[in-house]
């Protein structure tokens, strides 16, 4: 049974309007995956490897989500630094520092600790690009409704669009394994998102498991540290949306 409140959440939402969104998103990612990479093509030249990054499908959502915020109907609740400046900016600042101190090991003869910097800042950009239509847009499209659902909704989408992105998902075990730790880890980013008003903090920790080792495991502490302590108590009128 459906509770008379999760309905009415539900009935409030325009979904015609996320459906077309939701289109746009995809449409848009199987066109730039096509493409050249642009990252490469623009600063491929000034080095001898190819890049371990593509930037095209987050700037595409990116860009659907930008033209949908300025001329859709959705209240924009959510902010690229949210309600606390300061405290959003120490997630990057933490992220930033930490892989630039431990360093990341490469073959392309970098410093381990300039990779480290280099890679999850490029690696941070380029979330900050997908989250803003995800745990942004999306997050504000589905209005009301509770945050625990609007985790769900959004884990789904978003794991089904990296059907477009990743050649197989064997490093997972699977599809349906995948998708299911995008809605696992879409709780903390919904979360998160909610709790600060912010694109750049679950931009962050999007960015954090990038790489998984003992930095990741720190890091990530301190994240959640930080998130449980955004206020002086924890205000469940904070994480109702």
């Amino acid at each position: 049974m459906i509770s008379k409140d999760l309905k009415t959440q539900l009935e409030q939402i325009n979904w015609k309007r996320i459906l077309v969104f939701y289109s746009l998103i995809l449409l848009g990612t199987f066109f730039v995956r096509k493409l050249p990479n642009l990252l490469q093509l623009t600063l491929g030249k000034y080095v001898d490897f190819i890049l371990p990054w593509n930037l095209n499908h987050g700037i595409i959502v990116f860009i659907i989500a930008l033209i949908f915020y300025k001329f859709s109907e959705v209240k924009k609740e959510i902010s690229f630094l949210g309600i606390a400046k300061i405290k959003t900016i120490i997630f990057p600042l933490i992220l930033i520092v930490g892989y630039s101190i431990i360093g990341i090991n490469n073959d392309f003869g970098v410093n381990k600790h300039l990779w480290g910097c280099i890679f999850i800042t490029v690696t941070f950009i380029y979330d900050i690009m997908e989250e803003y239509a995800w745990r942004g847009y999306l997050n504000d499209a589905l209005g009301k409704l509770f945050w625990v659902f609007k985790s769900i909704v959004t884990g789904l989408f978003w794991a089904i669009w990296h059907l477009l992105i990743f050649d197989n998902f064997n490093q997972f075990g699977g599809f349906w394994i995948f998708a299911l730790l995008c809605i696992v880890f879409s709780f903390i980013l919904t979360f998160s998102t909610i709790k600060t008003k912010s694109i750049i903090v679950p931009a962050a920790m999007h960015a954090l498991f990038s790489k998984t080792n003992i930095t990741t495991l720190i890091i990530f502490s301190i994240f959640l540290v930080l998130l449980f302590t955004w206020n002086k108590f924890f205000v469940k009128e904070g994480i109702k949306n």
